[in-house]
């Protein structure tokens, strides 16, 4: 039976960190199966999914990478993934859409909008935000990736969230993603 676990790591960013984390997984014949790295601020974070060789086990895995932790400076944590949370899952008809958020930074963007996407059933893959500019005016931007339900209309959608971004004084835009590429 295939045993994944899923590796998260974050610390202080520096070279190497990718490298160090990832001949763990390579010296050990793990195979990383999926991955999301970027720069929070000052730090690194990754989060992994890994499948571990058959003989070896996420303590095991957790031991080999505790020479990572203490040289990087990383807090690393694993936790299995049951075989079930394994099978790919069929999310029914959908259309994969990106969202771009432009606007004057203030709390709340992030909520809104994803509250409004849950109530709507839009299931959100992937969410990235950046301020810019922020000395004077800082410059909010956040870009996500969702599978909006087929039976709701991308117009729909798109006139609702435009009502939305009037109330907070923001830009919002839809568009289809024709296809997964990386």
């Amino acid at each position: 039976m295939k045993k994944t676990v899923v590796v998260t790591a974050i610390g202080q960013d520096r070279p190497g960190i990718v490298a160090a984390v990832s001949r763990v997984f390579f010296e050990t014949g793990c195979n990383l199966e999926d991955s999301s790295m970027t720069i929070l601020g000052n730090d690194f974070a990754m989060i992994l999914m890994v499948t571990l060789p058959p003989k070896s086990t996420p303590t095991l895995l957790d031991r080999k990478l505790a020479k990572v932790r203490k040289k990087m400076r990383l807090a690393i944590t694993l936790r299995p993934l049951p075989a079930a949370a394994l099978k790919s899952s069929k999310p029914g008809k959908v259309v994969p859409c990106m969202i771009s958020v432009y606007g004057t930074d203030k709390p709340g963007i992030v909520y809104l909008i994803s509250d409004f996407l849950a109530r709507n059933k839009v299931n959100i893959t992937d969410v990235e935000t950046k301020i810019i500019s922020a000395e004077a005016n800082p410059v909010y931007i956040m870009m996500l990736e969702v599978n909006v339900p087929a039976q709701l209309k991308i117009t729909r959608l798109a006139a609702a969230l435009s009502t939305l971004a009037k109330k907070l004084k923001i830009d919002i835009t839809v568009n289809p993603i024709e296809s997964y590429q990386l």
